[in-house]
This record gives C-alpha cells, sequence and structure tokens, in this order.
C-alpha cells in the first residue's frame, strides 16, 4: 500500500485513488502518454511513482525459524548456451571479481530467504563452468554429523521458489553420507507433475553428464586386464575414424584430444531425438577438423567420451550399455541403474525446463544413444552411494587405478573427475546435466563423505545445492541467495530504456584476464526490447530473457545466478549505460543507437 495516506486522502477518495492507479497502470507502454491522469488532482501522478518508489518491498534475507513449519516432499549440458546472464555467473566467480575491484552497487535488501546464489543456470553449462564448487580448501574432516543438518538443509530448500512460484522451487533428492551409511536423504516436489508422484531416494535421474566417470573406470577396467593401453592411439581399435592415429586413449580421458564437441554443433537439436548407431555417431563428428593438436590444450568435450564408448565396445564386443551393467553396476549392487530412459517402469523422473512464460514444460525429447557414453546412464541416489563405496572398497577398479582417476592435470581434471581441494582433504565432484536434469556428486575422500544432490529440473543448479549442503556438513553458513520481489511500474516507463547497447573498453579491460575477448563479443550488440507490458533482454543467437523490475530503474532475472541490471539516465531522462550486475561485479555496457 501506498504511505501518507493522509496527504494522498486530501487530493481524493480511496476509489479515486484506486481509479488512479488503474489508469497509471494503463498509461500507453508505447507513447507513455498519461493524458488518463489529467483528472486527477494536482502532482498525484508525481507522488504514485514517488510512493512506488519508497513502498517497494526492502526486505531482508531471512533465515527460517527453528519452530517454523517445513514444507513437505509432496508440496515443496555443461555444454548449451544459456543466456548472457548465466554467461556472466560463469565467467566471473567471487574470488575473481573481489580481485578485478569493479564498481559495485550499495546492498539491496529486498528479498526471500537465506540459501546461496547459484554460480550459473541449471542444465548444461559451458566449458568456463567445469570449475571446482567454491568450498574452502582450509579446515579439517569430519567427525560427526551436525546435529541440525536435517533442519537446516529443508530449511535451505524451502527457500526455492519463495518469492518466484512453483516453477523455481527445488525438484529432486538431496543426500549425505559417509563411510557408505546414509545420514540424510529425502525427495523433494515432483517427479512426475502429471500424477504427483513425489521424488524419493530410489527415484531415477538421467545422470547426463556423470556419466563420464563410469566410462572412465571400464576404460581403466579394460587397462588393467591388459586389453588396451592409455598410450594407444584411437586407431588400434577404430581405424576408420579420421586423425585416430594422432589421438590417444589418454587424450581422451582427459579431455585434451581437441576433439569439437558435437552437443554444440548449429543442428544438434534437429536430431538429438532420433536413435543412432554406434557408427552413424562417429560419423557425426568424426570428420570435423581438430580444434588444436592434441595434448596441447584442455577442453571438455562430449565427442571424447562417445568415443571411449566406442573402444569399449569395439574391445568387448558388448553395447556400452551392457558393458557397464555387467562389470559396474551388478558388482556393486546398483540394481536400479540402467543405460537409457525406462519410464515404463514408473520410477524415473520426468524432466522439465523453463519456459518463456516462466512455467515448467517437458524437454524436448532426446534418444540415449545420442549420448552414449558421454551422457547416457540413468541412475537413483540410492545406487550412488552403492558407486562409492565399491569404489572405495576396490569392488570395480583397483585401489592405485581408483587414485589414477584422481589425479588430476594442468585443469584440474583427472579421469572422470574434478579434483580439487576442500576442508584439508582432496575433493572429487562432477556435475550432473542433460536435458531436463542436472545434478552434482562430491567425494570427499579424507574422511569419505558422499553428497549426491539430483535434479529433474534445469532451474535450480543441482551443483549449487550440493556445494551449499556440503558447506552445512562442514558446519559453515551458505552465501545468502535472494530471491529478489517484482514490483509493478508504469509501463509507460518503459520507452526510455529500449535502445541497443555495447560492452565498453573499460569493462573489457577490466575483465580481460579472466574473460576470452570472443566471449565479450556476445556483449557487442545487445537490444532492450519491450513485448507487450514486459521488458526483455535480447542476446542475438542466445535468446531474450524477461526483465522483472525492482524499481529505482533496476531489473532483475529469475535465474538463481543474483544477476541484475540498472540502467543510468542522461539529463533528458533516457537511458545511456546498462550496467549488468554480478554480486560485486558491474559489466558497463553503452547506447549504440
Amino acid at each position: 500500500m501506498l504511505e501518507h495516506d493522509d496527504e494522498m486522502n486530501e487530493h481524493g477518495s480511496d476509489a479515486e485513488l484506486e481509479d488512479a492507479l488503474s489508469a497509471w497502470r494503463s498509461i500507453d507502454p508505447f507513447t507513455g502518454r498519461d493524458d488518463d491522469l489529467e483528472d486527477f488532482a494536482p502532482g498525484f501522478a508525481d507522488r504514485v511513482l514517488e510512493a512506488e518508489a519508497l513502498a517497494q518491498a526492502i526486505p531482508r534475507p531471512v533465515l527460517l525459524e527453528a519452530d517454523e513449519p517445513l514444507p513437505g516432499p509432496a508440496n515443496v549440458g555443461w555444454w548449451r548456451r544459456g543466456s548472457v546472464a548465466s554467461w556472466v555467473a560463469a565467467t566471473a566467480s567471487a574470488a575473481v571479481i573481489a580481485a578485478v575491484g569493479v564498481a559495485v552497487l550499495p546492498p539491496r535488501t529486498d528479498v526471500g530467504v537465506a540459501a546461496p546464489v547459484t554460480s550459473g543456470q541449471a542444465g548444461y553449462k559451458t566449458p568456463e563452468q567445469l570449475t571446482s564448487p567454491s568450498l574452502s580448501p582450509d579446515g579439517t574432516p569430519g567427525e560427526t554429523m551436525p546435529a541440525d543438518l536435517d533442519r537446516r538443509i529443508e530449511s535451505y530448500i524451502a527457500g526455492y521458489g519463495s518469492n518466484w512460484g512453483p516453477a523455481f522451487e527445488f525438484h529432486g533428492v538431496v543426500l549425505v553420507a559417509r563411510d557408505g551409511n546414509v545420514h540424510y536423504a529425502r525427495g523433494f516436489g515432483h517427479a512426475d507433475t502429471k500424477t504427483g508422484r513425489s521424488n524419493d531416494p530410489t527415484t531415477r535421474f538421467r545422470l547426463g553428464l556423470l556419466t563420464e566417470p563410469f566410462t572412465a573406470t571400464a576404460v581403466l577396467q579394460l587397462r588393467d586386464r591388459g586389453q588396451l593401453e592409455l598410450d594407444d592411439p584411437v586407431s588400434k581399435f577404430i581405424p576408420e575414424y579420421p586423425e585416430g592415429h594422432r589421438i590417444t586413449i589418454e587424450q581422451l580421458l582427459s579431455h585434451t584430444s581437441g576433439i569439437p564437441n558435437y552437443t554444440d554443433f548449429p543442428y544438434f537439436h534437429v536430431w538429438k531425438s532420433q536413435p543412432h548407431t554406434t557408427e552413424q555417431m562417429l560419423r557425426r563428428f568424426g570428420p570435423e577438423p581438430l580444434e588444436f593438436e592434441p595434448g596441447t590444450g584442455f577442453a571438455p568435450t562430449n565427442s571424447g567420451y562417445y568415443l571411449l564408448g566406442a573402444i569399449i565396445e569395439r574391445i568387448t564386443g558388448l553395447d556400452y550399455g551392457e558393458y557397464v551393467a555387467r562389470n559396474i553396476f551388478e558388482p556393486a549392487g546398483m540394481r536400479a541403474s540402467t543405460f537409457g530412459d525406462a519410464y515404463e517402469t514408473g520410477e524415473q523422473a520426468h524432466g522439465n525446463v523453463w519456459n518463456d512464460e516462466e512455467i515448467l514444460d517437458p524437454p524436448d525429447p532426446i534418444h540415449m544413444s545420442v549420448f552414449g557414453a558421454a551422457g547416457g546412464l540413468v541412475s537413483t541416489p540410492l545406487d550412488l552411494v552403492r558407486w562409492d563405496q565399491a569404489l572405495r572398497e576396490g569392488t570395480i577398479a583397483l585401489p592405485r587405478t581408483v587414485e589414477e582417476m584422481l589425479s588430476p592435470n594442468e585443469a584440474g581434471y583427472g579421469y572422470g573427475w574434478v579434483v580439487s581441494e576442500a576442508y584439508g582433504q582432496r575433493l572429487a565432484s562432477f556435475p550432473g546435466a542433460i536435458d531436463g536434469f542436472n545434478g552434482s556428486v562430491l567425494r570427499f575422500t579424507g574422511d569419505r563423505t558422499l553428497v549426491v544432490v539430483l535434479c529433474n529440473t534445469e532451474v535450480v543448479s543441482g551443483a549449487q545445492v550440493a556445494n551449499d549442503v556440503a558447506m552445512m556438513v562442514y558446519g559453515d553458513d551458505p552465501p545468502p541467495r535472494i530471491e529478489h520481489r517484482a514490483i509493478e511500474i508504469a509501463p509507460g516507463t518503459y520507452p526510455k530504456y529500449l535502445g541497443t547497447y555495447g560492452v565498453t573498453d573499460e569493462t573489457r579491460e577490466a575483465f580481460a584476464h579472466i574473460v576470452e575477448p570472443e566471449s565479450f563479443e556476445q556483449l557487442d550488440t545487445v537490444f532492450v526490447r519491450q513485448v507487450g507490458a514486459r521488458l526483455y533482454f535480447d542476446v542475438p543467437g542466445h535468446g531474450m530473457t524477461w526483465m522483472h523490475p525492482m524499481g529505482h530503474n533496476q531489473f532483475f532475472f529469475k535465474d538463481h545466478a543474483g544477476n541484475t541490471i540498472s540502467f543510468e539516465l542522461d539529463d533528458e531522462g533516457r537511458a545511456d549505460a546498462l550496467l549488468l550486475h554480478f554480486r560485486d561485479a558491474r559489466f558497463e555496457l553503452r547506447r549504440k543507437d
């Protein structure tokens, strides 16, 4: 409600004020004319605009109280390009931003619950996002689990969607185990929104990228059996593969092969729903030129791990899925894990993506044969506990082989794992992402703690949830996450923001040491457009993102990345600069038209 009602009532009744507000909200969005307000008291429109700015929510991050009821389960690629808002989140980590020292906005307090800012949009991620979780390398391995871990996790999960609605709630499972003993496991949201079936620790999820550690294990099993060597060329097993004589199996395992990533190909979205044989898939990406001389660079690529699956098939005579079932799933006791979707059993979650209306939709159809050894596996959170235990106990790989997988190259990547340090011990982690699903697995090797997060939505970042749950396990508080509250503003104010903008040379220079020049090309020409009563941030080739008004010439995106936009106005009240904010960083784009 507007403040200073006594002053405003001097100029009109409550009914008149409602009529005026209705007229204000119906201002022509294209002309900005306010003729409809002329019948009201002098200065009324100015006071409405002033009160709108003052009365907007200026809340603080609020932790749920211990005795506050929690919602129950029933109501609560790595490679795909996301929005530029997500790109900024991916390239500007908090630590790097602090070092850059760019200008910052005054802190705002407009929002929901204390939960962390995510590091990027859920779903496939660009290679820049393949980084270690933002956990402190200092500290000591845990001895006992926090007594209030259950409450803290559930309070944290309850924060998702608190201001933005059901599409932004967490749908998935969170699991924490140590030494094979499960200390916390709970499902949230729906495995199937049509039937209302809830997620639980036995629900099957597409693993997507989390298939890679299984593929790496399978390859090293064959090495240990003497059926291949890591320095063998690809041509030894697939002689028809172009440039196979230049690429070794080790280079495929470590993402140093230079083979381009087929899920980045322009028409991948057209044929990803079609069943493919292994030979058909190899013809999809084999003829493409290498991006660099094998062994001289690092570029994560689904193509390399798909090719490893083809090598497994050539050596063993088994389909990739059959080999993994016999040699990994069965010995580890992973009875609910398979290659490919299995919706007919009713145990697999249905994936969700976020449409332009900010409503959950099913993802586009895919055929898991297209993802193969790079992303075609399906499993459950409880089966991943069995997998972790089998790796630690040497059931599916020799101890020295597991150690070899966790020996990182210069990029921090082992064989199938991102390797880092956290809480005084080694951390092996990897994200999971595929159409409609995402997640993460964190394996702390010192105290043998496992954190698993699997989601059947691309909206909430499972990697960020896993990161923050791990912080709770080790007694830390995740940084507060905000869900800005959108306010209503007069559509007639939109024209002053519309136009073409481009990133400034000053911004390029400030971030030159962390952002490649070609990445900034995405921001060379962007548009602020109006469609109906909405404002959109339009990046050609990367789509339009709805900008929600916060007031004071500021807007936000509902992407869980914490990105906001503010405009600087010239003397005539027209925007001449757009500032894209991520945490403490500011990327400046100047008007070009």
